[in-house]
């Protein structure tokens, strides 16, 4: 089978998985340092840092496996997208559909069709 070329939309996604996974872990990092300096003050600083770290990693993770074309990579990201319109659709029934929920509904139901679409599918089916 002839190796796809990575689509740019895949490349973008990549990146934004990274850089929000790098962005998590340094900030979960600072609160976490925070979190012990200040534990008896502030216990729950210490456990979201831990929490965020974990994320952090997992994102950067999912993101150089989404750059990679590994088709598992490609699921997970349709699952956030999916728990993402579904998040977005229930808080705007209880909250208000407010224009931030609404641009966060379309990115991810926008997300969802992408890695969808037949380009992106023969990527990771070659790779």
């Amino acid at each position: 089978m002839v190796r796809e070329d990575r689509p740019l939309g895949v490349t973008i996604l990549s990146a934004y998985y990274v850089l929000w996974g790098v962005a998590t872990v340094l900030w979960s990092l600072l609160t976490s340092v925070l979190g012990a300096v200040t534990a008896c003050l502030v216990p729950g600083l210490l456990v979201g840092g831990v929490l965020g770290l974990i994320q952090g990693v997992l994102s950067v993770v999912l993101g150089l496996a989404f750059y990679s074309g590994k088709d598992f990579a490609r699921i997970l990201v349709m699952g956030l997208a999916l728990l993402g319109i579904v998040l977005g659709v229930l808080g705007g029934l209880s909250d208000g559909f407010g224009v931030g929920r609404l641009i966060s509904i379309a990115v991810n139901t926008f997300v969802l069709f992408y890695v969808n679409s037949e380009r992106v599918q023969r990527f990771f089916a070659t790779n």
